[in-house]
């Protein structure tokens, strides 16, 4: 369809035409004589007069001017490819134009009638047609076309004339942008990525008759542009999606390759058409677009404030992808000679495109296989999409020939990881390329830049630059205050950011002093240890630098996050000049671990198939939070129920409903009440995504008509994220009065299960009306694919959906179209209530009606995975054995605020509390119990850091949850004791001395610097939000302090010790120096560290520096060493180190006087200590108040200090006080003094129930540590620094000596002498005695907080204990024993330690079993096969006979086994195994039954039973049995008594039966039975509640686990119960016993190998035995007996008649060994024997070994081929050098392969594979090992 408006050549073909017309008229007229037409002919003349003069014009000019003669003809040849070009970009476009508007027409009549296309209504799976959106943009394009114009005329146009002054007449005399409308031709939606995203690929195409015309007036000039073609896939992704209008935060657009673009230019641009000038034009406008339209750059339009437009117009790339061009193969020759008489190779090299990423290889000389050899590395930003590119060209010294290209999309390289293969060439005849790609990830972390950079050394290329270990993004924001340039103009700023060699530079901003430039540039980092970024901001002429500034990418690397995002002060600038980067840096990783060794990758569908070992689930995956919303009451709500037409006015029937997160909950509905109280509760799961709103309404409920509206309100739900814990009255909206009480909790998730106990505990005090529960934790659950499913019946694969359950809670997955394989990569979340019982069920199914499998997973099993995390691939029940499910389970437990020990601060704003301000909580991390001294360093949580001030130091209160004031009542009954929560008294000290520095830098120079100083140097330490400041050392730079600091401490994760030094000055103190990063877990592990800091940001110092962490324990044995230590030790600073801690818990208060006013006292506590004052909170008026608060004092010296409690009303009237004198605690058992003391000054009934507790503080510290600055004096009683030194590294010794405490014999005792013995020659300078510390202080410390010995244990040892020794001299007797204190559990003290007999009680040495215990024997039941059964499947109504699917039901003892279904067979073969274990005395049938497998009622087919007696009397039965109650069919059984013998001499033969049998079922003989006797257990630790533990053992041997009864209340439990297991290798099976408390805390545990048994006389072991992780008196007596199974199959093997032997392949013999000098490995191939043969005349055999992993097969051997022999002998002899840690990795492969095998049959008879690291290779090892068939 031609267009209205003309073009311009066509106007001047009209204007031609007629006037030719004309002149041929007039001329006829004239040649005719008849009347000339007036005005015709001149205009005819003339036109055709001007016409040649204008051809012949250049002509003449040329000549008089003497132009040269090929100028002209170069002008001739220019007009000439202008004017084609410009016609053929005219005929593309009206082509285009005629095809859009005749589409259906052509596709109608053309494509669909010759069959070689589809109609326009046929769709792809992939891509939709959106016709609607094509309507759409039709209706709207007019709207669109005015807005453009508008947007021309009035914002670009004056925009242009103000930037320029050529151009201020510039104007846009036309802008019209057509009738064509731009169409999206299709849109796909990718699914498989990010769920908080929409990613859609829309296909546009834009044939539009466009019209724009521009004109210049100033210089006559006019240009424009008539038709633009534009074709491309556009990205476009909607992100963040948040849970209010719009839905979606921000609109991302951008084509991830260049569009194709065709522009037919008018007026003066039509130049651009000139040949060589259109390619360059449309390459610098492609350029245009590409600067923000084409990866890697972004159009980003927000619609929500407060987003992050740069991260989402910068985002961080998808990866790297490294790239190995190795070689190509038969490239097609291009270089021929002489005419092509002589054929020639070519110089092949190749060009590689990713994205705007081009690089060239060298070209290779004369081949068609050339090798490159060559590495480039790639950002790749968007997958799926982008792709590698790649053609290959023959290299000549004009044009270079093509000799083809190949694509691949980069998505397939980041779900296979690496890809290793062969690529054709296409559009050529032959060729392809050998690619290596692998997919680097970026890692926010440092954890494997070494091994990263390791491997990159080991990784060769013939390319210049090196492998990269991480890429670093710079975004480039803007800057501030830049200088002027020369002549106070304003600069036009760039930036030219450098790393290394590699240079980038921004955009210019012009005439500006604060540009902002908002880009973002990549380098790749070959080690960002050594390399810096170099910044230089200059102006636009690159000579006038505006400042600089470098930043060594060591910065990075100590963040966290590695990142910088700050301002950064300008060098060689202004003062104020300042730019703000944002620098990230990541690790490239290969993650070799999910690249499978034995999976090639297939070319034909572009990618392997490789399975991952695990999920890989986004990164938003499991960081959703709980919101739990509290609703308690309403007040002062409008009345809506009004009678007589509301001249009385009623009441309402309010009800609340709540929305959040597409979540609604509706209250239940208060009768009659304007002051409602509902108290209930809800929770809904919800990301932290901007833009949500908890919107909360009230409604009156009425029966009749709708329910009236009574208010609203609307909470932002960023305001309760950063709040954590509200709990206020909010005002209702749009109504008169109202409000209502909430409280709002954004619940913690944490990946901890220490507090489960705890945080259930505290759920269990709190109902609601709406019985809802609190979750005590989140279930994060992703469903990645599944493998191996089973097909249909019909053949055909499932449509697989999965469904996951937990509880009342169900999700399903979408279903997949068919597959076995197939993939989800699906995330749910699910609330849980109890971990310890709920069970998630995953239940996959074929289009959910036929079940598929299922797989059940408690969550209890979390709660002892790291992390608490599952990722793994799970088997199927009721399925194929092969099939299975990878699936990812996460737990992470939901902490209250309110809960004791909450990590956070907890900011309350009380409805009931008068005072307007908000109170603030500390609440610190609880790791222990206070019976414990220090936790291990690996246990230390992430918390909230202590804020604590050097004169206030006030512990946090431990109760928080708020309680409703209620009268006293005179029945109450008062607790006896107090009930701290267990992080009471969990402290510990941390002792600082700064003790000198050294080389400082000298910062007081004089006379301008040409005359060098000193400096006055002083230190700053500052550790968990306490700042200490040292003396000013006038004029030294090597200063000595000596001065010490204390800071009591309880340890949590990222506490640090940050030391600066600066020089006072009378101004600014200079800066000399920091030591930053001295982590305090660090202290603790090393418990004393002295040791030189070198100073970090200077040229030269270093300060040194004595770190100890110093326990407390609870006991005053080591007080007068400690004291002793104190009164030697001086500090500058007059400090006096802390001999003990005390920890008071102020409980509560009761019968208190009244006020003098009669009222009820505000009652407040004033704790005094020394000069160290705490207050407690005022209490609301009673006189019961209840505080729950504790508090820590630092105490000098226990015998003479005193704490005074002063308890007054609201601190103005006094109502009593108590003297509590510290000595008073010494005498104390555990130094503890906890009950209701009388209050001096008040009534005689007024009491405080308090608890007191002191720690002495054991030091390692025997002396006042010396300076090494010279001259310095020692006191002559103190040890030498270097012999402290040398003793200190004798005691880390010491502490790695750990004393078994699993003692079979009693000479175990005697053992430790020569360890005794061995200490003490070790330490020769410490003069001590035998050790005799409490048991309390040298244990190691346990792992969990609640495996603590209890203060009443720690008592109890201490009665039996022998008096101290004190040592003479030094004072160093517990040295050792204080070292040892809170070592990690897997140490304990000293050698010379010896356990002291419990004197109170004579323990049985042996257990006293029942009279039958271990006479059981096994019943071994072997299902071969049946023959001639009932058919019934029938066909046709019964017409047709069929056949049955038929399985077997074996019943004994109510045990049943079912075998397999055996499809469609009359006569089937089973060869299954069942094994039970069963008292010979029994009475039993074994009963079985056999069935038709059918998809409703199985049908019957028959049953027989056998008497159990008769089976024990002939101990074995081989027989046909017949089937009763059918009509035919028959069962062939092995049924097998197998006695047991308390001896291991066929134990051998019994193993090796299992290796030559092999079942269906996959079932394995057993070698013995294990027959265990659990009698009772003894001095079994408390809980932690100080009550006696309910305990259960539970008996755990492979996969079969037992448990006892529960026990009543008892430290000495007895259960008297038998179990039996049954063990199939007792060289290799371990049996575990462990003790628990209820199931939930455990007590210790036990490992009893079942190789020990091996050695004992009869296999016995009858003793008590030590307990792991308990106390050191805990013990357990229990009896293992094993007993070996003597089956007469044994028998069978010599003969050859054993029944069921595994597939007849063979046996071959080897030999491996293993030369750790030569590091040789040796296989020896000695022979074969029982080879399987399908030919009468044997077969002709060869051995082929391999080594795994071996990619290249470069350890591949064989042996000759030994010719028709079924028993080949070959003694052949290979070798493999390898070190001892290869090995251990390897593993030996051997086949015997048969070299005469046809094409069609299988080439290898039989396997081994050999795990190197399970066999004694140094020993040697000769055997004969069983064939395998391939498969297996």
């Amino acid at each position: 369809m031609q267009s209205d408006k003309s073009e311009p050549s066509e106007a001047e073909g009209a204007e031609c035409v007629s006037a030719s017309d004309a002149e041929k008229k007039a001329l006829r007229a004239a040649g005719t004589g008849g009347p000339e037409p007036r005005g015709i002919s001149a205009v005819a003349v003339l036109w055709t007069f001007g016409k040649c003069l204008g051809a012949l014009l250049p002509v003449y000019l040329a000549g008089y001017y003497r132009v040269s003669t090929s100028l002209l003809v170069f002008g001739m040849m220019v007009y000439t490819g202008w004017k084609h070009a410009r016609e053929a970009k005219e005929t593309r476009l009206r082509s285009a134009m005629q095809l859009l508007d005749n589409e259906e027409e052509y596709m109608s009549t053309k494509a669909f009638r010759g069959k070689r296309g589809l109609p326009a209504w046929v769709s792809f799976p992939d891509v939709e047609k959106v016709e609607w959106l094509n309507k759409v943009m039709h209706q709207v394009w007019p709207f669109v076309g005015q807005y453009l114009e508008k947007l021309l005329v009035e914002t670009i146009a004056p925009s242009i004339r103000a930037q320029n002054a050529h151009l201020q007449t510039l104007s846009f005399t036309k802008v019209d942008m057509g009738d064509k409308a731009m169409k999206v031709v299709g849109i796909k939606a990718h699914t498989e990525n990010d769920k908080g995203q929409v990613l859609l690929d829309l296909y546009i195409s834009y044939v539009g008759n466009v019209e724009i015309n521009v004109e210049v007036k100033r210089y006559f000039c006019k240009a424009g542009v008539k038709g633009i073609q534009l074709h491309g896939m556009m990205r476009v992704i909607l992100e963040p999606l948040i849970g209010d209008v719009p839905i979606v935060g921000a609109v991302t657009m951008f084509f991830i390759q260049r569009p194709k673009l065709d522009i037919n230019w008018t007026g003066l641009t039509n130049m651009l058409d000139i040949p060589g000038l259109n390619v360059k034009s449309d390459s610098m406008i492609m350029d245009a677009i590409a600067s923000f339209l084409v990866l890697p750059n972004r159009l980003v339009i927000p619609l929500v404030p407060g987003l992050h437009v740069a991260q989402l117009r910068s985002p961080l790339p998808r990866g790297v992808v490294r790239i190995h061009l190795l070689e190509a193969q038969n490239i097609v020759a291009k270089d021929n000679y002489m005419k092509g008489v002589m054929a020639g190779l070519s110089d092949p090299y190749a060009i590689l495109r990713v994205g705007p990423q081009t690089f060239t290889s060298k070209h290779v000389d004369n081949t068609d296989s050339p090798k490159w050899q060559e590495i480039y590395e790639v950002i790749v930003h968007e997958v799926p999409g982008q792709e590698l590119e790649v053609e290959v060209y023959d290299k000549d010294t004009d044009q270079d020939d093509f000799l083809g290209r190949t694509k691949l999309d980069l998505g397939i390289v980041k779900k296979s990881i690496v890809v290793d293969d062969w690529f054709n060439l296409k559009e050529t005849p032959s060729g392809r390329v050998h690619f290596r790609l692998e997919w680097l990830a970026l890692l926010p972390g440092t954890d494997r830049l070494e091994q990263m950079l390791k491997r990159n050394e080991s990784v060769t290329s013939k390319t210049a630059d090196p492998p990269s270990s991480a890429i670093l993004v710079i975004y480039l924001d803007k800057a501030e205050a830049l200088p002027m340039k020369k002549g106070n103009k304003q600069p036009d700023p760039i930036v030219q950011l450098s790393v290394q060699d590699i240079t980038r530079e921004s955009k210019t901003c012009y005439t500006t002093i604060n540009p902002e430039w908002e880009e973002a540039f990549t380098f790749f980092i070959q080690d960002p240890r050594k390399q810096d970024i170099d910044i230089q901001v200059k102006d636009a002429d690159r000579v006038q630098t505006l400042g600089s500034l470098t930043i060594p990418l060591s910065r990075l690397l100590s963040n966290s996050n590695l990142s910088l995002d700050q301002w950064f002060q300008l060098d060689n600038s202004g003062s104020a000049s300042r730019i703000y980067i944002n620098t990230v840096l990541r690790v490239l990783w290969l993650d070799e671990e999910r690249v499978a060794t034995d999976v090639s990758s297939t070319l034909e569908s572009g990618m392997s198939r490789q399975l991952p070992q695990q999920t890989s689930p986004h990164s938003s995956f499991a960081t959703e939070g709980l919101l739990r919303i509290h609703l308690l009451a309403g007040t002062n709500l409008v009345p809506k129920d009004n009678l007589m037409g509301g001249m009385v006015k009623g009441k309402s029937d309010p009800y609340v409903k709540i929305n959040i997160g597409g979540e609604t909950f509706v209250s239940r509905v208060i009768k009659s009440n304007l002051n409602p109280v509902w108290n209930e509760m809800y929770e809904v799961i919800l990301t932290k995504l901007p833009g949500q709103d908890l919107q909360i309404e009230v409604f009156d409920k009425d029966m009749d008509m709708k329910d009236d509206f009574m208010g609203r309100l609307k909470i932002n739900l960023k305001d309760i994220i950063d709040s954590q814990f509200t709990d206020q009255w909010y005002t209702l909206s749009v109504v008169k009065s109202g409000r209502v009480h909430l409280i709002l909790e954004w619940v913690m998730a944490a990946s901890q299960s220490d507090r489960l106990d705890q945080v259930l505990q505290f759920y269990s005090r709190q109902s609601y009306q709406n019985k809802a529960v609190p979750s005590a934790g989140l279930l994060f659950v992703f469903i990645g694919q599944a493998d191996s499913l089973p097909v249909k019946k019909s053949g055909k694969d499932p449509k697989v959906g999965a469904e996951v359950t937990l509880g009342e809670v169900s999700r399903k997955t979408t279903v997949c179209d068919r597959t076995t394989s197939p993939e989800w990569n699906e995330a749910f979340c699910f609330l849980v209530r109890d971990p310890r019982e709920d069970i998630l069920v995953v239940k996959l199914s074929h289009s959910w009606t036929l079940p598929i499998g299922s797989l059940v997973v408690p969550i209890r099993e979390l709660l002892s995975e790291p992390e608490l995390v599952l990722d793994q691939w799970f088997h199927l029940d009721g399925t194929s054995p092969a099939s299975r499910v990878l699936l990812r389970v996460e737990l992470k437990m939901l902490i209250p605020h309110k809960c004791p020990g909450t990590t956070d601060k907890v900011v309350v704003t009380s409805a009931s509390d008068p005072s307007p301000a908000s109170r603030k909580q500390e609440i610190d991390t609880v790791l222990r119990s206070s019976s414990v001294d220090v936790p291990p360093v690996e246990n230390i949580a992430s918390s909230a850091s202590l804020h604590e001030s050097v004169d206030v130091k006030k512990m946090a209160a431990d109760v928080t949850e708020d309680k409703v004031e209620e009268l006293p009542s005179p029945t109450t009954t008062q607790p006896p004791h107090t009930s701290p929560d267990f992080s009471f008294a969990s402290e510990g000290l941390l002792r600082i001395i700064l003790l000198e520095g050294q080389c400082l830098v000298a910062k007081d120079n004089m006379m301008g610097g040409m005359v060098k100083g000193k400096s006055d140097p002083y230190a700053k330490i500052n550790v968990g939000g306490v700042a200490f400041l040292s003396n000013v050392i006038k004029e030294n730079l090597s200063p000595v302090w000596n001065e010490m600091y204390e800071v009591v401490l309880r340890p949590q994760a990222g506490q640090e010790v940050q030391v600066e030094l600066y020089d006072k000055d009378m101004d600014k103190d200079d800066f000399l120096g920091s030591r930053c990063k001295i982590s305090v877990a660090d202290v603790i592990r090393s418990q004393y560290t002295d040791q030189w800091y070198t100073l970090n940001d200077v040229k030269s110092g270093r300060v040194r520096l004595i770190l100890e962490w110093v326990p407390a324990v609870s006991h005053h044995d080591t007080l007068d060493q400690v004291m002793q230590v104190q009164s030697l030790q001086s500090f500058q600073n007059k400090a006096v180190p802390s001999a003990a801690l005390l920890f008071v818990y102020v409980d509560r208060a009761r019968s208190l006087p009244f006020k003098k006013s009669g009222k009820e006292p505000k009652a407040g506590a004033e704790l005094v200590f020394g000069k160290t004052t705490y207050k407690t909170k005022v209490c609301d008026r009673s006189r019961s108040p209840q505080w729950d608060e504790a508090f820590y004092f630092q105490v000098r010296n226990p015998r003479q200090e005193m704490l005074i409690i002063k308890l007054s009303s609201a601190w103005d009237q006094p109502m009593g006080s108590i003297v509590v004198s510290v000595r008073e605690l010494l005498s104390k058992p555990q130094l503890v003094l906890d009950q209701w003391m009388p209050l001096d000054g008040a009534l005689p009934e007024s009491e405080i129930l308090l608890r007191a507790e002191l720690k002495v503080l054991s030091s390692r510290m025997t002396e006042a540590p010396q300076p090494s600055a010279p001259g310095s004096k020692k006191d002559p009683t103190a040890f030498s620094t270097d012999s402290r030194d040398k003793k200190s590294s004798e005691l880390k010794k010491d502490e790695s000596i750990a004393v078994s405490r699993q003692f079979k014999h009693s000479e175990a005792a005697d053992a430790a002498a020569p360890a005794e013995d061995a200490i003490s020659a070790e330490l020769p300078a410490i003069d001590t005695e035998r050790d005799t510390s409490p048991p309390a202080a040298r244990e190691e410390e346990p792992t969990d907080p609640e495996e603590h010995p209890t203060e009443s244990d720690m008592g109890a040892e201490r009665e039996f204990e022998p008096k101290k020794i004190l040592t003479t001299g030094t004072g160093l007797g517990n040295l050792a024993q204080a070292t040892v204190t809170s070592l990690p559990a897997d140490t304990v003290g000293p050698a010379d330690d010896t356990e002291i007999p419990n004197a109170r009680e004579t323990l049985q040495p042996h257990t006293t079993p029942q009279k039958h215990f271990g006479e059981e024997g096994l019943l071994r039941i072997h299902l071969l096969e049946a023959q001639h059964l009932v058919a019934k499947d029938n066909l046709m109504g019964g017409m047709v006979k069929g056949k049955s699917d038929p399985y077997v039901k074996i019943n004994i003892g109510g045990v049943t086994f079912k075998s397999h279904v055996i499809k469609e067979n009359l006569n089937p073969t089973w060869k299954e195994m069942y094994e039970l274990v069963l008292s010979e005395h029994s009475v039993q049938e074994i009963k079985v039954e056999a069935f038709d497998k059918d998809l409703d009622a199985d049908d019957f087919l028959g049953r027989f039973s056998i008497k159990l007696n008769e089976v024990i009397r002939s101990q074995y039965t081989d027989q046909w049995y017949t089937l009763n109650d059918v009509k035919s069919g028959r069962v062939h059984l092995i049924l097998e008594w197998v006695p047991t013998v308390s001896h291991s001499v066929r134990l051998d033969q019994v193993l090796q039966l299992q290796s030559l049998q092999s079942y269906q079922n996959k079932a394995v003989p057993a070698a013995a039975l294990l027959f265990v006797h659990l009698e009772r257990a003894h001095s079994l630790p408390l809980k932690k509640s100080g009550k006696d533990p309910k305990a259960g053992a539970e008996l755990v041997l492979g996969e079969t686990t037992y448990k006892t009864k529960l026990c009543e209340r008892s430290t000495n439990p007895q259960w008297n119960e038998c179990f039996y297991f049954l063990v199939h290798n007792p060289k290799d099976q371990m049996l575990v016993v462990k003790l628990s408390s209820g199931w939930d805390q455990p007590m210790g545990s036990l490992v009893i190998p079942v190789n020990e048994l091996l050695a004992e006389p009869h296999l016995v072991l009858d003793q008590w035995f030590h307990l792991d992780g308990a106390t050191p008196d805990s013990q357990i007596l229990l009896r293992a007996e094993l007993k070996v199974l003597h089956s007469k199959m044994v028998d069978m093997i010599g003969p050859g008649t054993l029944p069921c032997v595994a597939s007849g392949c063979g046996q071959v013999k080897l030999s491996l060994s293993y030369a750790l000098q030569e590091r040789h490995l040796t296989v020896i191939v000695h022979a074969c024997r029982g080879l399987l043969s399908q030919s009468k005349d044997g077969v002709d055999s060869y051995v082929s070994l391999m080594l795994l992993p071996d990619k290249s097969k470069a350890t591949k051997r064989k042996t000759a081929v030994k010719k028709r022999d079924l028993n080949p002998e070959y003694n052949e002899r290979f070798e493999y050098e390898l070190s001892v840690d290869e090995m251990r990795f390897k593993r030996l492969i051997l086949s015997v392969k048969n070299n005469s095998a046809s094409f069609r049959s299988r080439d290898i008879i039989g396997q081994v594979q050999i795990e190197l690291a399970h066999v004694d290779l140094v020993s040697g090892v000769t055997a004969w090992f069983t064939l395998k068939v391939e498969a297996e």
